[in-house]
């Protein structure tokens, strides 16, 4: 396996083991171009690296993500390279919602079709690259990439895989500790004002709106030595007291207090005080609500911690053996 050949493999390894966790299913046919049937995109095919998907929480309807995986070193991560991929993405997941070529090998149920998104996944091999992609991304001239007005995509920039890539590690974690029980557990959907969850709430997928919010919370049923409950999974800073009184309150308002079920929040990448200011907020929030010591008992029994930072460096030499083992 060449080079190129031994990078483009760990972002199709690292991929594949995040979504798996996360419950996003995939197509085994991979690396394979299909028809353009655009004129104007001047192609006469287009290519899928991966096509992953899953049944939206709240509409039912099967979402499907046109993915482009790449692997890049730090120094070649720019506006050009991001540019480009997203011009060759916008193209290409206009044309998969149309496409009978795509919709043949891809499609499983016409019916219950919602829509295909074109997915940019840019892993940084050598897990040196550190800034906010998006401020890259707000310099380039999308009046030149031409993406159609209904057409969706969305970018996981590295630091989103990194953070991903670690509450994977620390849910594998979870379950050798008889914590999380493997295959039984789901991402949470509270009921909305106007709309409620899609079929049993039990096996639901981390949607990519749930991956990318300030928090993911996975429900879980009991082990052989641990009590079912809730895990949530904190992404913010946790520099104020007052965003840790807003979680609380969040978990109020999801009835999660009501309940005796156990719940433990895990820091994925907070300050050093995150612990303390949420200790802090347990007092103020107990403060507003007076002397209430069933409030008081549930969330002094509220586990939160940081998870381990893992780094996610792979050689692609390694990668390659791995592919001819």
């Amino acid at each position: 396996m060449s080079e190129t050949g031994n990078i483009e493999a760990i972002a199709k390894l690292i991929s594949g083991d995040i979504f798996k966790w996360f419950k996003w299913k995939s197509f085994p046919l991979r690396d394979t171009d299909w028809d353009c049937v655009n004129e104007h995109h001047k192609k006469k095919t287009h290519p899928s690296d991966v096509v992953f998907y899953y049944d939206d929480p709240y509409s039912g309807k099967c979402i499907y993500f046109n993915t482009d995986l790449k692997s890049y070193a730090k120094g070649s991560i720019s506006s050009s390279s991001v540019g480009k991929a997203l011009a060759s993405l916008a193209l290409s997941a206009e044309c998969a919602n149309v496409s009978p070529s795509w919709h043949e090998k891809f499609i499983i149920d016409d019916n219950n079709f919602g829509t295909v998104i074109g997915l940019l996944f840019i892993y940084n091999h050598d897990d040196e690259f550190d800034k906010n992609l998006s401020e890259m991304i707000a310099t380039i001239d999308f009046n030149r990439i031409n993406i159609a007005e209904d057409v969706k995509i969305s970018v996981m920039d590295p630091l989103l895989i990194r953070r991903l890539l670690n509450t994977v590690v620390d849910m594998k974690k979870l379950v050798v500790d008889d914590i999380l029980p493997k295959n039984k557990y789901t991402f949470f959907y509270p009921d909305l004002v106007r709309a409620r969850r899609f079929g049993s709430e039990w096996d639901q997928p981390a949607s990519l709106e749930a991956l990318t919010a300030p928090w993911l919370i996975i429900k879980h049923k009991k082990t052989e030595e641990n009590s079912d409950g809730y895990i949530i999974y904190y992404h913010s800073k946790g520099n104020t007291v007052e965003e840790f009184v807003y979680l609380i309150d969040a978990m109020s308002h999801y009835q999660m207090l009501l309940s005796n079920k156990s719940i433990r929040v895990r820091f994925t990448d907070a300050c050093p005080e995150a612990t303390i200011n949420f200790e802090k907020a347990k007092l103020e929030y107990l403060a507003m609500w007076g002397d209430d010591k069933f409030r008081k008992t549930r969330l002094k029994s509220i586990d939160a911690g940081h998870i381990t930072q893992f780094a996610t460096k792979l050689s692609p030499l390694e990668i390659g053996m791995r592919q001819d083992d």
